[in-house]
């Protein structure tokens, strides 16, 4: 169990992770955008962009955008301008709020934020450009650029790392279960996002945030 520090908060680093967290995406709608298009299946278009033998190297960084793309179009049998993939590839995301709302609130009363995330190129300099919340954060753990990611124990080392090699004082935030997990049996106190209510209860409990400090972020949360 962690032990208060001299401040009198546990917890002095919040590190979030992105997609479904912060920035919600649905990729069903680039794949249903090709898919009419070219008048084909769009489940085997998801499957080969997000669930394929291209997808995880494509987040570690290991092949470029045009690399995969050329690759995908292989996999699909038909070919798509680059910059036209780009635009559909891209066009799936949406801010959460509240979350974002949230985050801002942390960093004001001083708290180090960190963004862990399992990202493409492509989707984290779309993300950077098209919301403003990237200046939040002291540190960005990115799969693409670690050459790594979640639940791979490089990429929660790196988190450590850049922490000071204290585990101690983390606290992190993940909308999968199974990245949970792996995080807090690396020894990172972790909570699964399910919603901005049940996480405001969780770092109430925590001592992360006051009743003042939830109830400031234009969703306060009834006692």
């Amino acid at each position: 169990m962690n032990k208060p520090k001299k401040s009198g908060k546990i917890y002095d680093c919040i590190v979030f992770d992105l997609g479904n967290t912060l920035i919600r995406f649905d990729h069903n709608i680039s794949a249903n955008k090709i898919a009419g298009q070219f008048n084909v299946d769009a489940g085997k278009i998801y499957q080969t962009f997000f669930d394929s033998g291209i997808t995880r190297p494509f987040e570690r960084g290991h092949i470029s955008p045009r690399e995969f793309h050329r690759r995908a179009a292989g996999l699909l049998g038909f070919t798509l301008p680059y910059m036209k993939f780009v635009d559909i590839w891209n066009d799936i995301f949406w801010e959460d709020t509240a979350m974002c709302d949230l985050a801002r609130r942390l960093k004001k009363e001083g708290y180090k934020l960190f963004l862990l995330s399992n990202i493409s190129k492509l989707h984290f300099e779309y993300i950077n450009k098209k919301f403003d919340i990237m200046p939040l954060f002291d540190e960005l753990i990115l799969s693409y650029k670690v050459g790594a990611i979640k639940p791979e124990r490089k990429i929660f080392d790196e988190v450590v790392k850049r922490a000071g090699g204290k585990k101690e004082g983390l606290f992190y935030i993940d909308d999968r279960d199974d990245l949970v997990t792996a995080a807090l049996e690396l020894g990172i106190d972790s909570v699964r996002f399910e919603g901005v209510d049940k996480l405001l209860k969780v770092m109430k409990r925590k001592g992360i945030l006051s009743k003042d400090l939830a109830c400031g972020v234009d969703f306060c949360e009834k006692a």
